[in-house]
């Protein structure tokens, strides 16, 4: 079955518009970047759970974000995050923290 695009899967971004994905990325990063802090901090399971679904919903925004520039090298980093997300979920570690925390601090400072 052939898949149906929308009209405007090629049309290119206009500066004003690539400007506001740019924005947006860098503050999904951030956001998710604060949640997952907070939710190291954190003993309280229902704050926990808060936190997980702000990270999960920032990560949401990343890929939508990058899928939009239509950057590979954006989508590429955002498999990283959600690896290293994965595995701080699975393990709570302080190394798999630190490892998503890198990763959240290179997509903030990236050039979308």
């Amino acid at each position: 079955m052939k898949e149906i695009q929308g009209e405007g899967d090629n049309i290119p971004l206009n500066p004003t518009e690539r400007k506001m994905y740019e924005s947006e990325y860098k503050h999904g990063a951030d956001l998710f970047q604060r949640a997952l802090n907070e939710h190291a901090k954190s003993d309280n399971i229902y704050q926990r759970e808060e936190f997980k679904e702000v990270m999960e919903k920032a990560m949401q925004v990343l890929n939508e974000t990058a899928s939009a520039l239509k950057k590979k090298d954006l989508e590429q980093q955002n498999q990283q995050i959600e690896q290293d997300y994965e595995s701080y979920r699975n393990t709570g570690s302080l190394e798999a923290k630190d490892r998503l925390n890198r990763d959240l601090e290179k997509a903030k400072h990236s050039r979308p």
